[in-house]
């Protein structure tokens, strides 16, 4: 492997580590003319950089595609109208095993060696949550055998439970195990002088890291828990619940600078706020936002339109708002007929504009300051998924509408807080609450509280927790993804009028140029290459309708 400088902007100087090439995962650790190891302190950023941009939002990284499928993007690549290829996902799944997982394990095997245990426990944690989140999107993977360079260049597929649970036979060391180590690891003494400066995340704070790792088990806990009984469940996050988990403002997120060189930008809002913006905004996403009122549209959306503009010849119009429907077959679904007029993701999930209803100015590209973090595991995630085991697995609604009104104002708190160190508005204590409490004849529009209350149904109030989570996750679609797979929520309109979609229904055409391609998938492809070169491999795709072992 070869390192380039990451930059001080991104508060370390140190080095990054990529694979040369186009980075198949088999030549990881193995091109003798480049170093394959450095110091800890130096790999630990290259490690959280590489974690972020393989499961972030921007061009190679896997949430822009999961949030194709969840209807809050629209891309006119395959994955957008449920076509994908064994060529579809080879950049994030090169990222993770020729980039972040390598240089992960030498921090762990290193640091070992060196008695470096702040180290080892930082990068366990990190591994067991970036195996998590490949087992959601792939199912099975390389894993037990992975990560061992020439030793093994042909690692065998992991079953999907086995990598979460472990296997019966001791081989395989489950996901969970990986997590107690790595919290064990964070609270032995160890030199750790480096840690503050190399630690982009957290800033060295191993009480943080403790607290993630917590929640991380918290959330695979409720990620499987259909594949055990409810009592099973419940002692099993018992402890957890009873613990210091993530708190506000401890989300496990990377922070990006308006810097170009080195280049520490969101990468997400570079290419989107670029000549040919790569993704256009869902038009069901928004759709129902608007339904709903909801405040937050300003800081998801940016309309290059300034407000009461007309505009013409485009694919979709709703006042300033422009997108592609999905699935469009219409003569203005191309990048040059929609640049310089379509919506882009705004200031919220990449860093982009906020929309004050002006609309772009001057003649060159739209301007922002590209520096909203990339949010992996949140607050408001935390408290969506404790109203979730409230609601289902310990039988307790009361306990569940008290977390979710936590989930709702964290969620609210999280976009002020990018407002503000932006120096955009925010959104006042008067707004959110009328959008929380808001009592609406038509239920469907009424705010999430009273939903939840009018809900006579268990399934009925779930739904409106996980749209709640739906709505707040936009710009990290993978638990997006994970979380519609394994509740089957929200139930995503594909028009104004039409019912709810399922999984299974794919996208709808609502008039003669609209098309669906394919069907909606339950799984990723694997890297063509991946399954030709290893010999251990399944040899041949999985069918997109063949389930995760947690979608029961």
């Amino acid at each position: 492997m070869k390192f380039h400088q990451i930059g001080a902007a991104l508060a370390f100087a140190g080095m990054l580590a990529t694979a040369s090439g186009c980075k198949d995962f088999y030549n990881t650790n193995v091109n003798p003319l480049y170093p394959t190891s450095t110091t800890i302190n130096n790999l630990l950023p290259i490690t959280q950089v590489s974690m972020a941009s393989g499961l972030g939002d921007n061009v190679g990284g896997l949430s822009q595609y999961t949030m194709g499928l969840m209807q809050q993007l629209y891309s006119t690549r395959g994955i957008g109208n449920f076509v994908q290829t064994g060529g579809s996902f080879g950049g994030p799944w090169s990222e993770f095993y020729a980039n972040m997982l390598p240089n992960n394990e030498l921090i762990i095997t290193q640091g070992t060696a060196e008695g470096q245990w702040s180290y080892v426990g930082i990068a366990q944690l990190q591994k067991a949550y970036v195996f998590s989140q490949m087992v959601d999107m792939w199912g099975d993977i390389p894993y037990s055998e992975a990560l061992q360079g020439v030793n093994n260049l042909a690692p065998r597929f992991d079953k999907d439970s086995e990598i979460y649970n472990g296997s019966a036979d001791g081989k395989v060391k489950g996901l969970f195990a990986l997590i107690d180590e790595g919290l064990a690891n964070l609270a032995r003494s160890s030199t750790n002088s480096t840690l503050g400066r190399a630690d982009l995340i957290y800033g060295g704070s191993l009480e943080k890291w403790a607290r993630f790792g917590r929640t991380l088990k918290l959330k695979l806990y409720n990620q499987i828990r259909k594949t055990n009984s409810n009592a099973v469940v419940a002692a099993q996050i018992a402890p957890l619940l009873s613990s210091p988990l993530i708190e506000e403002g401890g989300d496990l997120q990377l922070a990006y600078k308006n810097s170009i060189q080195p280049d520490t930008r969101n990468p997400g809002a570079v290419v989107d706020y670029g000549p040919n913006p790569e993704n256009r905004i869902g038009r069901y996403f928004y759709e129902d936002m608007k339904a709903k009122s909801d405040p937050r549209m300003p800081y998801y959306f940016f309309n290059q339109v300034p407000l009461g503009v007309a505009v013409t010849q485009q694919d979709y119009i709703n006042e300033s708002f422009v997108t592609v429907r999905p699935g469009s077959t219409g003569q203005y679904t191309s990048s040059a007929s929609t640049a310089g007029v379509q919506t882009l993701q705004g200031l919220y999930p990449v860093g982009g504009r906020y929309d004050d209803g002006k609309g772009r100015t001057g003649t060159g590209l739209p301007q922002t300051k590209y520096e909203a973090p990339q949010r992996l595991l949140t607050y408001y995630a935390r408290k969506y998924t404790e109203a979730e085991l409230q609601l289902v697995v310990l039988n307790n609604p009361t306990a569940a509408r008290a977390a979710l009104v936590d989930a709702l104002n964290a969620s609210f708190n999280k976009v002020n807080t990018i407002a503000a160190a932006d120096g955009s508005p925010v959104m006042t204590a008067t707004q959110i609450a009328a959008y929380i409490n808001r009592v609406n004849t038509t239920a469907a529009n009424s705010g999430p509280l009273n939903r939840f209350d009018r809900a006579t149904t268990t399934e009925d109030k779930l739904e409106v927790i996980m749209y709640e989570k739906y709505v707040a996750s936009f710009g990290y679609g993978v638990d997006v993804y994970t979380d519609f797979r394994r509740t089957h929520h929200p139930l995503i309109r594909v028009s104004q009028a039409a019912a709810a979609a399922t999984p299974g229904r794919g996208l709808l055409p609502d008039d003669g140029q609209t098309l669906s391609n394919g069907i909606f998938p339950y799984r990723l492809y694997y890297p063509t290459n991946d399954l030709i070169l290893n010999p251990n491999s399944p040899r041949t795709q999985a069918p997109v309708t063949s389930r995760i072992f947690w979608d029961l």
